[in-house]
């Protein structure tokens, strides 16, 4: 017999219906084990204290079967997270609240917004859309009640501004007082008193037109709003308001920032229902390892639809033009390398000693222990980001104070997760030999300064598991030996190992770690003390058989023969591949960038024959330089800056192609007409020299506006007769669609169209009652 059967045993016919109401009906998942509490609390203390204790205990729980079938994809690894979570507890009751609560927390989180984080991406870019549609109607909602305003302005309809009026007394006696100043006000339909000259009642004040600034600012104002209800952080105050709403209303921002916070909200997520660690889905699940996957292919299918060419004619796909930088990862690994070894050869000339840290999060970041995988108590829901910024500040603070007492260390730093998903640092560092005690000291002090007491056992025994320290035994093997299996796994995994600390195989580990690095968006490899590998991958591009272009350069511009000597000898060593030699021709390990002899060249890309309108912010620019989707002056690197020693320098060029991208289907003018062929046409007569720029008003005149339209549109004829006009639309759009469902021609004209076709309403009797028939 089960304990709903036995439940039928206590009360009367009231009470059986009263629980399968309230908890066996509402609650089916759960109702089995609701009733054996019921039963084992009424067997010994009666119906009523049964019926008391599922009240007390049952009335707010939810039902786990909907939030499983609202989040389908992860519904089993929720259901999994739960029942560890109810398995955690001391009572059955409890344990099913525990759960009910974690499920309603987790339900929270993966909305954002009005969207679900499990949807798949093409809900998500649809939602994008949607939410940017959302915004620009707004906008346009704005502009049309600016149009009314001025025209009302133009025809002196607008209502007088009631003068204001001492209000005291309650709410309603305030709201009485002034009801009553507000019919014995003087407005434009008031009679003027008897013997008075109509030029003392009337007082004529001049109200300046509205600027479309206005509705800038109100649009911002929503867009900002609607972009915190889904936790998007908005852009910066300090930007233009033009820039600010060029990208809250631009469905590829939204689409970017949906899929960094539904990915992040996905696999923390995972790790709260313990899903990720060395037993289940090592580094990060199995959902984000297909998301990426997912992510890589759609990038893929992409690169492979544009390609580049040249003035040269030279023409390749971009999946082929990433197939030759340090997109690809043999490639990438192969540089990373290089720079590890002749660091450390020039570290060994300089007379340098080489030291291997590890440095770790404290407990409270891992969300179940190394050993046994089991849940960590200590852990407070943190995020593998929020690990990262630990480790951040550990080392800014570190680093921050070995440069107050002049103690210069240079060298690597590789991130890496824990089986959990939790960061920790490796740190390849070197430093003057007599230096090494007080760095040591310094980097375990920070390290090890929040929660000490975890790093000692119940025998007073001190644990090195936040940090370790290794000097570098060049007879047991290199530098670039300690570092090179955390450089493969972090990448790849095809050289120097086959297997993780764990035993994975690093086919399947490697593809992991590189998808929780993009779904936490940490940056895996850093150099400290070195200089910029910039300039090392720009003068690469001057290779031998750009040695001609490079003479005509020299000739052309004539540079300062100190700094052409300076380049042809930096040069000569990074194409012979001589990251040490160029370390030493750039000042060396610590040199600071303002004293090195070479940097990047960076300008303002120009485009004459643009569009001086701007289609994204509105605003008409009489600069020529190149903006981008949203506005702003695009820059790019395009050479070298060259110094002298003497203060003044020369430019080369290392950027020797211009690139243009197109579809593989366009043709390779990429439009359809030339010059005035391929503009668009337009009903603007520029005969007559019309000034159709849009002015922004002074800050201080638009503040003015901004609130004037506001109370003008929050005044109570002006918000009638806005919801009069779209209860009227409403009708339209009903009519027009009862129409159009028994209409067969506009029926057939939908479908011809490709259009939605609504369905026929079904034809119904007319009903008499029997007593009028």
């Amino acid at each position: 017999m089960t304990a709903l059967e036995k439940s039928l045993q206590f009360g009367n016919h009231e009470c059986h219906k009263w629980r399968e109401a309230n908890f066996w009906s509402p609650l089916p998942s759960l109702a089995e084990d609701l009733a054996a509490g019921f039963v084992h609390v009424a067997s010994r203390h009666g119906n009523a204290a049964g019926n008391r204790w599922l009240r007390r205990h049952a009335s707010d729980l939810i039902e786990p079967g909907h939030i499983y079938q609202r989040f389908a994809p992860i519904a089993d690894d929720l259901m999994k997270g739960a029942a560890a979570i109810r398995a955690r507890e001391s009572s059955s009751i409890e344990g099913i609240r525990a759960a009910n609560d974690w499920l309603i927390e987790i339900e929270k989180r993966l909305k954002v917004g009005a969207f679900t984080a499990t949807h798949d991406d093409d809900a998500l870019v649809s939602y994008a859309e949607a939410q940017t549609r959302a915004i620009e109607q707004e906008r346009d909602s704005i502009i049309g009640n600016i149009a009314d305003y001025n025209r009302r302005r133009r025809n002196g309809l607008l209502p007088v501004p009631v003068p204001p009026c001492e209000l005291s007394g309650p709410l309603s006696e305030r709201a009485r007082q002034y009801r009553e100043h507000v019919a014995d006000s003087r407005n434009p339909l008031t009679p003027p008193p008897l013997c008075a000259p109509l030029m003392a009642v009337f007082h004529f004040n001049y109200l300046p037109p509205m600027s479309l600034s206005v509705a800038t600012e109100m649009a911002l104002s929503q867009a900002r709003k609607r972009a915190r209800l889904h936790s998007i952080v908005p852009p910066p105050l300090s930007w233009s308001s033009e820039r600010q709403l060029a990208r809250l209303s631009c469905s590829l921002w939204w689409r970017r920032q949906l899929r960094r916070i539904c990915g992040r909200r996905l696999e923390q997520v995972q790790r709260d229902a313990h899903r990720v660690h060395k037993r289940a889905g090592i580094y990060c699940s199995n959902m984000t390892l297909a998301r990426r996957s997912q992510q890589k292919i759609r990038n893929r299918a992409l690169l492979e639809t544009l390609e580049a060419i040249n003035q040269d004619g030279q023409t390749y796909t971009l999946a082929e033009l990433a197939e030759l930088g340090l997109a690809n990862a043999d490639h990438r690994r192969a540089e990373l390398m290089l720079r590890i070894r002749d660091t450390e050869a020039e570290a060994q000339r300089l007379g340098h000693l080489g030291m291997f840290f590890t440095i770790t999060v404290p407990s409270r970041f891992h969300p179940v222990h190394a050993k046994n995988c089991h849940r960590n108590s200590k852990y407070d829901g943190s995020t593998p980001r929020e690990a990262q910024q630990h480790l951040q500040k550990v080392w800014a603070k570190a680093r921050a104070k070995l440069a107050r007492e002049g103690l210069a260390v240079y060298g690597i730093r590789v991130v890496e997760p824990h089986h959990d998903g939790t960061p920790h640092w490796h740190l390849l560092l070197w430093m003057k030999p007599e230096d090494e005690p007080r760095v040591v000291e310094v980097l375990r002090e920070y390290a090890e300064s929040e929660s000490p007491e975890e790093l000692y056992d119940r025998w007073g025994n001190k644990s090195s598991a936040r940090f370790k320290a290794v000097k570098i035994d060049y007879s047991r093997g290199t530098a670039a030996g300690y570092v090179a299996k955390y450089i493969s796994k972090n990448i790849n995994g095809q050289q120097f190992m086959e297997a993780d600390n764990y035993g994975q195989e690093m086919a399947s580990s490697a593809p992991r770690i590189e998808a929780w690095a993009a779904v936490w968006g940490i940056r895996q490899f850093q150099f400290v003390g070195l200089p910029s590998v910039t300039v090392w991958r720009e003068i690469r591009r001057l290779t031998e058989q750009q040695s001609e272009q490079l003479r005509l350069w020299e000739e052309a511009t004539r540079p300062i023969p100190r700094a052409a000597r300076c380049l042809h000898e930096i040069r000569k060593a990074a194409n012979a591949g001589q990251w040490d030699l160029f370390l030493r021709l750039m000042g060396g390990p610590n040199t600071p960038r303002k004293d090195q002899p070479i940097k990047p060249w960076v300008v303002t890309r120009m485009d004459p024959n643009r569009d001086p309108f701007s289609h994204a912010t509105g605003e008409v620019i009489t600069g020529i330089e190149k903006r981008g989707r949203y506005g702003e002056a695009i820059k790019s690197t395009v050479g070298l800056v060259v110094k002298d020693g003497r203060g003044d320098a020369s430019e080369y060029l290392t950027r020797l192609f211009r690139w243009e991208i197109r579809s593989r289907k366009q043709n390779a003018v990429g439009r359809f007409g030339v010059g005035e062929a391929g503009d668009a046409w337009t009903c603007v007569n520029n005969c007559t020299g019309v000034d159709i720029t849009p002015r922004t008003p002074p800050p201080e005149i638009l503040a003015d506006q901004l609130k004037r339209f506001q109370e003008w549109r929050e005044s109570e004829v002006t918000r009638a007769e806005i919801e009069s006009a779209d209860i009227e639309a409403r009708y339209v759009r009903a009519a027009t669609l009862r129409l159009i469902q028994n209409d067969p021609t506009a029926r057939r004209v939908l479908a011809e169209r490709g259009r939605f076709i609504p369905a026929p309403i079904p034809e119904q009797e007319e009903y008499f009652p029997p007593e009028l028939c």
